[in-house]
């Protein structure tokens, strides 16, 4: 009797921006064939695709799942109830490639990396059933010790053993093509994906795909592409590389094979603006029945183009579009909403401009740090950043997980699914109605639909985000009785920086009071009772570490903090103010004020939109400027 492996991709728990089109990824159907070419019985569930059948699970010898970030804690809730019936459990994928010990707190084993021969030798080392492995070493038909597979994670006598990274794969053609009929519920002729490159040499600065697949472009062969596109004979294509014109020359010569042997289905592939300026490129797409291009804009706002690292301009953004437009080619515009750059109005206007030039249609992702980017490691793993969850099921890029740093978490999230709400309007369907564009009707239609449908299951999530910034306005109005005096306390030494200034400006537009109290070289506790009364709330500087030059500064915010706490002195509620951290916490904690004096929010960002290119900078000078007076409204 076969032994019987289950491959298993959980989808999503909330819905997401490829819902309503699913589009498969390759590494369990792929592992499947490789699998089912050996001798196992072999059952692979895309859950994106049909239901995963839990009685096929639980009668398998092992059960191998593929998680993403967003899927990681639905796979690990399956993983453990697998555990618990006795049978093995392989888990793989990027996000457990990048946090593998906490992946074998639900796992046997982990596959780190791509996973083709790491996991063949693991059925060696552990005798599960047929084996197979393409390295060199396939005359040995010994036993392997699990410390000998590279990419490997694993348990050793209760503890965690992480051996070394397996290197890339170069000869990607050894690979079967993936027979999408091991999928349960498939059916053929519909959409499939065909990788025929891995890795991507750009750095974008939110990406973890080089970090999983590498910065160097390791291609299947234009005949081995060629004959996965006659296998499976299907109506549509998504070229599933990261980036499809990498190598432009190659490109071509792909699509001259296409266009010479009439395989042209429609297709679509993830691009980057370059490839509107080859003219010879764009003709062989529109011949070779491109349907659309998946675009890699992120940004139109010029300073964020550059924190991303995308070196790319937005007037070749919008040279780009024209020429796309030109060849006749739909695009789909992928833009990430969020940066240290962006604020209500960027995102806004970002939808605008994608209705302008005539997208079909669009995703505004919220800039979300993903375990393996290079934002993920460089901030918020080491703390720098402020992560408001680690639910990596939010993690899906339409749930703010972070601090924005000039907007608060619920603007932030509430624009991004606005601005597409806006694109995908009446009008814009009516619009493509009008052109008779059917194919861009059924998306923008679906599209409306999907987002209807998210705002009704996220409205509790949006409306939590929106409660956490006014809930120290509630604790404020509940301590003053209901007798507001709309006025704040601010530490005098905080109001002689950059930062004081700007609070300053934006409480009085707000039409708030500021009233400032000493600091140690006053005398006894007694010096903070007049505050009593007078004000609804203190502002309580923070700083987690004194940066250079500012030692004096650190030093008075300590003692204060000491006297405002450790006397136990009755105070007003206190408004912690970050002024360290690299995030939005700053603006936050203004926010949180300025909402007591006006339940507009529109009002208190308008207020403060002139602190917004301070916020932004890399660091903020906070030693006292002697020689400018603070004058305070009395």
């Amino acid at each position: 009797m076969k032994k019987k492996f289950v491959l298993v991709e959980p989808k999503s728990s909330h819905l997401h921006v490829y819902s309503q089109f699913s589009i498969p990824r390759l590494g369990v159907i792929l592992l499947g064939t490789m699998l089912r070419d050996i001798g196992w019985d072999v059952k692979v569930f895309i859950e994106d695709i049909a239901p995963i059948d839990m009685a096929e699970v639980f009668s398998a010898d092992v059960v191998g799942i593929s998680l993403l970030t967003s899927t990681a804690p639905q796979s690990y809730r399956l993983a453990d109830a697998v555990r618990s019936s006795g049978i093995p459990v392989v888990l793989g994928g990027t996000h457990v490639t990048f946090l593998p010990d906490e992946a074998l707190d639900h796992a046997d084993f982990v596959i780190r990396g791509e996973g083709e021969e790491s996991l063949f030798e693991l059925i060696r080392a552990m005798n599960w059933g047929p084996w197979r492995s393409n390295s060199a070493s396939d005359g040995d038909k010994g036993v392997i010790a699990l410390s000998d597979i590279s990419g490997l994670s694993y348990w050793k006598k209760g503890l965690k053993e992480h051996n070394p990274d397996r290197p890339l794969k170069e000869d990607l053609d050894s690979n079967p093509i993936p027979d999408y009929g091991l999928v349960h519920g498939w059916k053929n002729g519909g959409l499939i994906s065909i990788a025929t490159s891995r890795g991507c040499p750009f750095t974008c600065s939110f990406c973890s795909v080089p970090g999983m697949y590498g910065h160097g472009m390791r291609m299947h062969s234009i005949d081995r592409v060629i004959e996965e596109i006659r296998v499976n004979n299907p109506k549509y294509i998504f070229f599933a590389d990261d980036l499809f014109t990498a190598n432009r020359k190659r490109t071509k010569d792909l699509l001259r094979r296409m266009i010479a042997e009439g395989l042209t289905p429609q297709w679509g592939a993830q691009v980057r603006i370059e490839t509107a300026f080859d003219p010879e490129l764009l003709e062989l797409f529109k011949e070779s029945n491109c349907f659309n291009v998946f675009v890699g804009f992120e940004s139109i706002n010029p300073k964020t183009l550059d924190l991303f690292n995308k070196r790319q301009t937005y007037e070749k953004i919008v040279s780009s579009i024209q020429k796309f437009k030109e060849a006749g080619i739909r695009i789909h515009g992928m833009f990430v909403v969020g940066s240290d750059f962006d604020d209500r109005e960027t995102i806004m206007e970002t939808a605008r401009f994608a209705e302008k030039w005539g997208m079909e249609s669009i995703q505004l992702m919220i800039l979300t740090p993903l375990p393996g980017s290079p934002d993920y490691d460089r901030l918020y793993a080491t703390g720098a950043r402020e992560l408001l969850t680690k639910d990596w099921s939010l993690y899906d890029g339409h749930h703010v997980v972070y601090r924005p740093r000039n907007m608060t978490a619920y603007e932030l999230n509430k624009s991004a699914i606005d601005g597409m709400v806006s694109f995908y309007s009446w009008k814009t369907i009516f619009r493509s109605l009008m052109r008779m564009d059917i194919s861009s009707v059924i998306i923008q239609y679906g599209a409306n639909r999907l987002l209807s449908r998210w705002k009704a299951e996220n409205r509790y999530w949006l409306n939590g985000l929106r409660n956490d910034l006014y809930q120290k306005s509630r604790e404020i109005q509940k301590a003053s009785g209901g007798s507001l005096k709309y006025s704040v306390a601010v530490p005098r030494f905080l109001l002689e920086t950059d930062y004081g200034r700007q609070i300053y400006n934006v409480l009085s537009e707000l039409g708030m009071k500021i009233i400032p109290f000493g600091d140690l070289s006053d005398s006894g506790p007694s010096r903070f009772e007049w505050l009593k009364g007078k004000v609804d709330c203190v502002i309580m500087p923070v700083m987690e570490k004194a940066r250079q030059g500012e030692e004096v500064f650190f030093e008075r915010i300590q003692g204060l903090r000491k006297s405002l706490t450790d006397q136990g002195l009755n105070l007003p509620t206190l408004i912690q103010l970050f002024l360290d951290r690299q995030d939005g916490s700053f603006y936050s904690s203004i926010a949180q004020i300025g909402v007591l004096a006006s339940k507009d929010l529109d009002r208190v960002h308008k207020a403060m939109r002139g602190m917004l290119p301070m916020l932004s900078a890399e660091a903020i000078s906070l030693q006292t400027m002697e020689a400018k007076p603070v004058i305070i409204r009395s």
